[in-house]
């Protein structure tokens, strides 16, 4: 079955189309720019993430020895504050609050606009909803009707499924989820809460269609496809692929990869220059009137000599 597989993959790699570089006369990236640019390696700078109607959100990548979250206002473009965002798994709503849960101190945490001061939000344990806590909970019961263990167990899921729906589905507005399976920030009319516990999730219940959970609307992750954030300075024009080959680290797992080349154009001020690259480029929006373009996890500042 292996080397069906294998013979797949080499099929693919060898019907697929190559092209030669259409333009050996530009240069790549750097070498071509510094003609006409200064070029500034300014490591790891925070990129656009969200914004809401007031607020437009910056973030460090995940490479960024110090992680921040950048908060801006939307209309002024001002600064309004800077959150250490190190081990913190977090959504931002639609109004620009803040959710999250501190991995370190195993803690769930707020940071509600439009002061985006730091409190703790309430954490819920289902731990007394589970199989093992509820026999205990109803063992007289259990016992005084005799009930099997297949009885038990319907009895134990009907109780549980009673409470979970009462204590947090009756009254429930929305719920947002974070990264991991079970976390979710449940939001009601007069507080927000934590649980990260599968009971919620035991035969589908919380998210089943029967009970129709919303989810609560989340911040836009679009204003950077839009004309926010002013021109744009680099134009990719075309890309092509010189080469495909086989990578892997043993024969059960493997995959086609390819080689390729991007031609762009820069504008800055009256200068206009073509050259390559081996690698994407992206251009970087930022309120800090620079321009920066990103290659990997590295950003270049660019600005034109005297």
């Amino acid at each position: 079955m292996k080397y069906t597989g294998i013979i797949l993959l080499l099929l693919v790699l060898f019907s697929c189309k190559t092209e030669e570089d259409k333009h050996p006369e530009l240069l790549f990236f750097e070498e071509a720019l510094k003609k006409d640019f200064i070029i500034e390696n300014v490591g790891n700078k925070p990129n656009y993430y969200r914004d809401t109607e007031k607020y437009v959100f910056f973030k460090t990548d995940n490479s960024a020895p110090k992680k921040e979250l950048i908060i801006y206002n939307k209309k002024s473009k001002e600064r309004l504050k800077t959150l250490d965002i190190d081990n913190l798994e977090f959504v931002i709503d639609r109004e620009g609050t803040i959710f999250g849960f501190h991995n370190e101190s195993e803690k769930a945490i707020t940071y509600k606009a439009p002061l985006f001061d730091k409190k703790q939000l309430e954490t819920v344990s289902l731990d007394q909803l589970s199989d093992k806590s509820l026999k205990v909970t109803y063992a007289s019961e259990i016992a005084q009707k005799k009930l099997d263990e297949a009885a038990a167990d319907k009895l134990i899921n009907e109780i549980r499924n009673k409470t979970i729906q009462t204590t947090f589905v009756d009254s429930l507005n929305c719920a947002m989820e974070l990264y991991g399976s079970y976390e979710l920030i449940l939001k009601y009319p007069s507080k927000e809460m934590y649980v990260n516990d599968r009971l919620l999730f035991k035969g589908s219940f919380l998210k089943s269609k029967k009970y129709d959970m919303k989810d609560c609307t989340l911040a836009n992750v679009t204003l950077d496809e839009t004309d926010y954030f002013g021109t744009k300075h680099l134009k990719l024009e075309d890309e092509i692929t010189l080469s495909y080959h086989l990578e892997g680290s043993n024969h059960f797992v493997m995959g086609v990869s390819s080689n390729k080349l991007y031609y762009y154009e820069f504008r800055l001020n009256d200068k206009i220059t073509k050259f390559k690259s081996a690698y994407p480029i992206k251009e970087i929006d930022n309120f800090e009137d620079q321009i920066l373009l990103e290659i990997g996890s590295d950003k270049y500042k660019i600005t034109t000599k005297k």
